[in-house]
């Protein structure tokens, strides 16, 4: 289930028939099976590719579709594409009654090219609506795919302009940066303890210290 079709798309021409109850032998009104047919021809006699097919339910239950396709001369038989397709989820409620629909070309039980006719089969199994049909029935062609532009060939061999150097050169890592002003502060801590131990030590004679040498400092 949908809503109509989107702006920009152009239906088929077509013409169809209006809704035309089946009756049992004698005509009586309450001998109606609750099946109706619509038939849908396009002008001239005419072929088209089908896409896609939207219309308005008005109380159908079930729909099934049937289509002439062009061929060799002579009589045109009629091909089952789509069967028993549900529009309402029960005949006896009001749900789906009156829904936009969208029938699309994957779901088809046959070949939709060089489509002569369309011949739709409804059916209304419940006596509470005694009217059923389907309302705006539109029918769309396939896309239509835009053409690729072709560009001149000098034009594919354009090389991208050159990026000016810059005048700084290209900048260090940072990370290595970092990594070796740590590795030069640790060295230079270990120095700097070194020279800090040997003043100490010049006045160390086996691990003390000589008054006579601290004296004269």
């Amino acid at each position: 289930m949908s809503g109509a079709a989107g702006p920009g798309r152009a239906p088929l021409p077509c013409a169809a028939r209006a809704a035309a109850a089946l009756q049992l032998p004698g005509g009586a009104e309450a001998a109606r099976p609750g099946v109706a047919v619509i038939d849908l021809r396009f002008p001239r006699g005419g072929a088209a590719d089908v896409h896609e097919i939207v219309f308005k339910n008005f109380y159908t239950a079930f729909l099934s579709v049937r289509v002439q396709r062009a061929g060799p001369p002579g009589p045109r038989r009629w091909v089952t594409c789509l069967r028993d397709h549900r529009l309402m989820p029960s005949p006896h409620t009001e749900e789906g009654s009156q829904d936009y629909f969208s029938l699309r070309r994957h779901q088809m039980l046959c070949d939709m090219e060089q489509v002569t006719a369309l011949r739709f089969i409804l059916r209304q199994p419940s006596p509470a609506w005694l009217h059923f049909s389907i309302e705006e029935l539109q029918v769309f062609p396939p896309a239509q795919k835009s053409p690729q532009k072709d560009f001149p060939s000098w034009l594919s061999q354009l090389t991208p302009p050159e990026q000016p150097a810059s005048p700084h050169g290209e900048l260090p890592d940072p990370e290595k940066v970092s990594t070796e002003v740590q590795q030069m502060w640790v060295l230079t801590e270990v120095i700097r303890a070194r020279q800090a131990a040997a003043r100490i030590g010049r006045f160390d004679v086996d691990g003390c210290y000589d008054v006579n040498l601290l004296s004269y400092t």
